[in-house]
């Protein structure tokens, strides 16, 4: 009777299976793993070596879209590859939970027609797709309802937390009147987040590099200059030298993969803009 008793226990309740998730980009699949703490872990397409639009997906990570139940992704202007993918579920676009995209921007900080995508750069705007993931997920697996809505909330925490620090770091930005000055325009909801507009670029969205007479502009901006260079990206030393350089990566790609990515990403970050306030 006892045997029979734990042969019910074992085989008779239902098994939830983890769902299989994948995230198109590291600062995404950050997201979306500490969802799924304790559930399973998603894929992630993008290498922490590769080039964010000019992707081509290899086989295997074809396989990956292909096997997916649910495909979570920022936007067509972040992964263009994306649109030669004719198998699989359709990825659901966490840009479109915004209500007023970013426009990218020319040198002289004039909008062009395309948007920029890289929102998760500002933590407050990632709310939103904690809510939308986790929502998707209890969808597809609502045997794992409960850990999606406790790793809800842990996550949320440590996003309104960076949200808040960086806001204040804008604050004191503001108040020394320290000028930013971006390798190139990726950081734009960064700079929302700060409250504080960079005062020039290095390179456009399109890579195109600051020629002589915007250089020249650069050099003459009055006040400390806060350098934020790309580690993807090296710029040369000759190129505003008594500016402070600070390394801040968008995709992230130096920190793995983990449960752990989103705080360490908004941490990294974090530090690197303290650095502008404490350099003499």
């Amino acid at each position: 009777m006892r045997f029979l008793l734990l042969f019910f226990l074992l085989f008779a309740q239902p098994l939830f299976a983890a769902p299989k998730v994948v995230a198109s980009i590291p600062p995404l699949a950050g997201i979306v793993a500490k969802l799924m703490q304790g559930v399973g872990t998603p894929v992630t397409l993008l290498p922490a070596n590769a080039p964010p639009h000019g992707f081509a997906l290899r086989p295997s990570q074809l396989a990956a879209l292909n096997e997916a139940d649910i495909v979570f992704a920022i936007g067509l202007d972040m992964e263009p590859w994306l649109a030669r993918v004719a198998d699989g579920p359709a990825p659901i676009w966490l840009g479109e939970t915004l209500s007023e995209p970013l426009p990218a921007r020319n040198f002289d900080l004039s909008a062009r027609t395309a948007s920029d995508p890289h929102i998760w750069l500002d933590p407050g705007e990632t709310i939103a797709w904690v809510l939308e993931i986790t929502q998707a997920l209890i969808r597809l697996d609502r045997g794992n309802m409960a850990t999606y809505r406790s790793n809800e909330l842990a996550l949320l925490r440590e996003i309104v937390i960076a949200k808040e620090r960086l806001q204040e770091i804008g604050a004191r930005l503001a108040q020394d009147d320290i000028r930013l000055v971006a390798a190139h325009d990726a950081y734009q909801y960064l700079e929302q987040r700060l409250g504080v507009p960079i005062s020039g670029m290095l390179n456009d969205i399109g890579g195109i590099k600051a020629g002589a007479r915007s250089l020249a502009r650069l050099s003459r901006l009055e006040g400390e200059i806060c350098l934020i260079i790309d580690p993807n990206e090296p710029t040369p030393a000759g190129i505003l030298p008594g500016a402070t350089r600070i390394e801040i990566d968008p995709i992230g790609a130096a920190l793995g993969e983990g449960v752990d990515f989103t705080r360490r990403f908004y941490g990294g970050i974090i530090t690197a803009l303290e650095t502008c306030l404490t350099q003499p």
